[in-house]
Order: structure tokens, then sequence, then C-alpha cells
């Protein structure tokens, strides 16, 4: 490519020092004992949830923790101003019960999350479903070496409610955590072939293509906020 059309921005970006190597989030924990029991109520599951919130919050995520629906009611509100309303997974899907319910008495709007088939007019339910400042869902387990929260998806949970509003919050059991992906195969080895789709999302959605300038929400949400319920 041509100086004349090689963009000046970029060719300074290229002689600039190479940045210091950024060590993986996993790294992080290299001082934190990691627990091997994760029973409810046990203080090991403090420890693996402290874990998680290094790895998770080092690439740009939060945490919290909840033991009620009123909590995470709570924690879907505080992203929600004009409209309040949320696109969320079935409440029998999540692990809790009653989120729904506490939402509504919140005055939230929970959307159908019905998207049709019929091509032609698909695009005003993604568009509807867009409008909506958060996505909740459940998870299926959450690895604490990345801070990566585990989504399986079949019928019911569907992948829009993680993909189309700028925040997804993401409630996920403390039983479910594992120290990495290899252990959560380990405990569970049919789990990819139980599901129609196995995401794993680490931070939210970010890239650099542009003049290498870091953005955030441009592919998916620009927040994840990881609720752990127990």
């Amino acid at each position: 490519m041509s100086g004349d059309i090689f963009p000046p921005a970029l060719r300074a970006r290229l002689h600039q020092a190479p940045p210091r190597p950024v060590p993986h989030p996993g790294a992080l924990l290299v001082s934190l004992p990691i627990a091997t029991t994760l029973a409810a109520g046990d203080a090991p599951v403090d420890v693996d949830v402290a874990a998680f919130a290094v790895a998770c919050e080092a690439v740009g995520g939060r945490v919290s923790r909840a033991t009620s629906a009123d909590e995470v009611a709570e924690v879907v509100c505080a992203y929600l101003e004009d409209p309040r309303t949320v696109t969320a997974w079935p409440g029998e899907t999540l692990p809790l019960p009653g989120v729904h319910e506490a939402l509504r008495a919140r005055g939230v709007t929970l959307l159908d999350t019905y998207v049709t088939a019929d091509v032609s007019a698909r695009r005003a339910d993604l568009d509807r479903l867009a409008g909506a400042p958060v996505g909740l869902t459940g998870a299926h387990a959450a690895l604490i070496d990345t801070g990566s929260v585990v989504l399986s998806h079949r019928n019911g949970r569907g992948r829009l409610q993680s993909l189309l509003p700028p925040v997804h919050v993401a409630l996920v059991p403390v039983a479910s955590l594992h120290v990495n992906f290899t252990a959560l195969l380990a405990a569970e080895p049919g789990v990819i072939a139980q599901t129609a789709n196995l995401v794993l999302v680490t931070g939210p959605s970010r890239t650099a293509d542009i003049e290498m300038t870091l953005t955030r929400g441009v592919h998916g949400p620009r927040i994840i906020h990881v609720v752990f319920i127990g």
C-alpha cells in the first residue's frame, strides 16, 4: 500500500513502541486459592466467587451476588430509565423463581420473546427486542480462570436476549462455578451434546478493527453483569 493512501493516523500507531504484555486474566488468580468444594454456604464458595470477580472485572465485566428475586430485580432496574423494558428468558429457565414477578412489581415490561420465522416480518420482531435496554438470561456455568459465563441455548433459552440489548444480565447458580472449561467438561461430559448452542462469554463485546481503537458494544452488549445466585 503506498504512502498516499495509507492512513497517517494508522501509520503513526504502527510506529509507536509496542505495548507492554498484558497477562491473561487467568494469571490474576495465581495468588488466590482455588477451592474444590462448591457447596452453597461453604467458605470456599466465597473465595471462588471473589476469584471469578477478579477475572471478570479485569475484562470489563461486573459481578454481584443475590439471594432473592427482589435483589435480582434491583440489579436489573439500576440499568433502566426509559423505556423500562426487559427481554428475558422465561421464568422457569432462570435459576431463581419469581424474578419476572419482581420486575413487573417495579413497573417493568417484559417483552414477548417470540421471533417469527417469516423473513419479511422478522425485522420488526428483532427491532422490538433490540429496543430493550436489558437482556436477562440464566447461565449454565461460570469459569473462574477467565471470568466467563457459559450460555446453553435451546428451547426457551434464546441467543437474542444476550446479544441485542446494550446490557446483558446473566444469572448463575453458585454451584455452577468451575475452575475452567476443562473442569466443566469433566463434571458434565455431555454438556455440548445436550445443547443447540454453547457459548462462552468473556466480558462485554469489544473490537479494535477501526484504527486499533478499542470500542465496546459494537457486536453485542457493552455491559455484562454476572449475578451469582446463592
